[in-house]
Formats: C-alpha cells, structure tokens, sequence
C-alpha cells in the first residue's frame, strides 16, 4: 500500500477513475505550453532588433552587418540597429551580448577573433560557447598585407629582406592587440624568424590613416577595408593572407605564395607555403535564446545572403557569402577554438 503513494503523479492523474476529469485540462495545458515558442517566433520581431558589431566602422565585420542589417530589416519591417562596441579583440561587444536578454533582440556579429580570443585573454567575462548559440556563418574574405607607396618592399620575399636586415625597424600597426590583424603578422614572423614592431590602434580606420600618412609602414586590414585606397594608388599590396587568391584583387598574390617558388627554400621562405589566414564572419546570440527565434533569423539571413543585391554589395569589398547553419557553425568554431589555440602558442603571441 505504501508502495502505491509514490506512483508518479502523471499515473495517478490518469488512473481511472480519474482520467476524465483531469486528463483533458492537463493535455490542453501542455499544449499550450508547447505553442508559446512557436507563437513568440511568429511575432518576432515586433519592435527594432540591435545587431552588435565588437570592432570599428570599416571593418568586414561592421560592413557584412550593415548590408545584412539593411535586408534583414526590410524581411522584417523592423529596423535593424548597427551598435559598434570595439575593444578587447572584439571581447567588449561579445561581453555585452552574452549577458543581454535571451529574446532575440539582441544579436551579435563576430569574426575570427571570438575563436582567437580564449587563447590570449586568460579572464574572459564570458565563454566563447556556453554563452552563446550559433545563428549562421554569414560571409568571409581574406586580409590584405598594405603599406604606403613609398615603402622600400612591394613583395612578401623583399619584405622579409629588409626585416632581416634591419630587425625591429619596421613597424606594423593592427586593429588592437590579439586581433586577427596583429597575429597575421605574428604567424609572419614566426615562420620566417623576423623581428617586426608591433603598434596596436584601437580601430582599422585609424590604423589605415597613419599607413596613408606614411606614419607606419604595415598593416593587415580587411581586403573590404583597404580595397578602395589600393585601387586608387594610395595604398601598395604586397599579398593576401588566405590560402587563394581574391577575385577583386586578382594580381596580388597570396603570402604563401612566397614559400612556393623556386627560390623560397635558399631564401629561407619555404614555411610560408602553408600560410593561411582567412577570416569569418557571423551571427550568434546569447545563450538562452528560444530555438524557434535562433531558426527563424537563420532562414532569414539565407534569404539575404543568397539574394543576388547582398552578393553584389559584398564581392567588390572582397567578401563573398560563405553560409553555415547553426549545428555546422557551432561545430567549425569548435575547430577554429583548436586550431588558433595551437597557432597563438606556435607564434609566441602575447598580448
């Protein structure tokens, strides 16, 4: 008889006599609950949507955000806020997301960095993958090695020499320490054992401004960040860091292009020829975000990204849809969260 007391409720709920009267208010019930998810999703979003930026205007990330954010608000007839919040390596902006709340009103569009940043931030506020849920991988494109056009090398291989010979004396600037902009030049030196000094910005837009004025002589922005400036002559190309070539730059070679000659191995650039640094971008939201929300921005961002006006916006900036869905998103920054750990460590990068 004792044993009978400790019966789960639902058996004794729907023990007869007794599923008549309480089994047709407790169906309904659940089933309410249920409908609430799918019910919030098709009213979403009802008022404006604030996408997160964690670097500065200019940046591939800020430009895949305001093109997405243009269409992505005509789809839902909400405005789609841009909120640039740099700082940390993108860590700032991340930050603020992963403690917003989790109703979809709040987004966030991070780059490689998000996967770099565990390896060189030992107090991290949040953590890159309990705090947050995949959206989608929206875009990439590569960085592109620029110096003003008086500077004494205009190839990777000339760059190298007279980094050896005359070391420290060269100095390159980067978007903040730690950024994919710093460590693409730390790869460089740590597969070619040069010493270069680092000058860190708080932005790629003032970065830029001091390579122009021939304040300092290197930097690595975004291809959509430099483009404009290369083409007009302002700014000199020596390579790409991704492991192809760039169809809007289609005469600048790739870094490792260097270590794939004839002469790299005499020259002492053949570790080169395995250099890649091809830089993401895309959509996450804080953790606890409902999944009907998180399914619903996804077939909304392939929507706009397979749209014949984003593709075109973004191939003369360099970038190019480069599409994941949540599941594969999560799973590939699983691998970048590895993949960078060992890079930072092979590089000797410190912040």
């Amino acid at each position: 008889m004792k044993r009978a007391l400790f019966k789960p409720l639902a058996t004794a709920l729907f023990a007869a006599p007794f599923a008549a009267p309480f089994a047709a208010p407790l169906v309904a019930l659940m089933a309410a609950l249920v409908m609430i998810p799918t019910a919030f999703a098709q009213t979403y979003p009802n008022r404006a949507v604030r996408l997160v930026v964690p670097f500065s205007p200019g940046t591939a990330a800020d430009i895949v955000a305001r093109q997405l954010g243009t269409r992505l608000s005509e789809i839902w007839g909400q405005p789609v806020v841009i909120d640039n919040q740099q700082g940390a390596g993108g860590g700032v902006g991340a930050a603020f997301v992963a403690k917003a709340a989790p109703d979809g009103y709040t987004l966030l569009m991070v780059g490689l960095n998000h996967a770099i940043n565990p390896s060189l931030y030992k107090d991290m506020p949040f953590d890159t993958l309990r705090d947050f849920k995949t959206v989608a991988r929206v875009a990439s494109g590569p960085l592109v090695i620029v110096a003003h056009p008086s500077f004494v090398a205009s190839t990777i291989p000339e760059l190298i020499a007279a980094a050896k010979a005359q070391p420290t004396s060269i100095n390159f600037g980067s978007g903040g320490n730690g950024s994919v902009t710093h460590l693409a030049f730390e790869l460089l030196k740590s597969k070619t054992a040069i010493d270069m000094t680092h000058v860190p910005y708080k932005g790629i837009a003032q970065m830029l401004n001091d390579i122009l004025g021939n304040q300092i002589s290197l930097g690595a922005p975004a291809v959509a960040s430099a483009v404009s400036n290369i083409k007009a002559g302002k700014l000199k190309a020596l390579a790409v860091t991704s492991a192809k070539r760039t169809s809007v730059l289609p005469d600048v070679p790739t870094v490792a292009e260097a270590g794939a000659g004839a002469g790299a191995l005499a020259n002492g650039l053949a570790n080169l020829a395995g250099y890649d640094v091809s830089p993401w971008n895309g959509v996450l939201a804080p953790a606890r975000t409902p999944d009907d929300i998180i399914t619903k921005v996804h077939a909304d961002i392939v929507t706009v990204a397979r749209s014949k006006a984003f593709i075109d916006a973004l191939q003369p900036q360099g970038l190019e849809p480069d599409l994941m869905n949540p599941m594969e998103f999560r799973a590939f920054l699983t691998t970048e969260l590895a993949k960078w750990s060992q890079l930072v460590k092979a590089s000797g990068a410190k912040l």
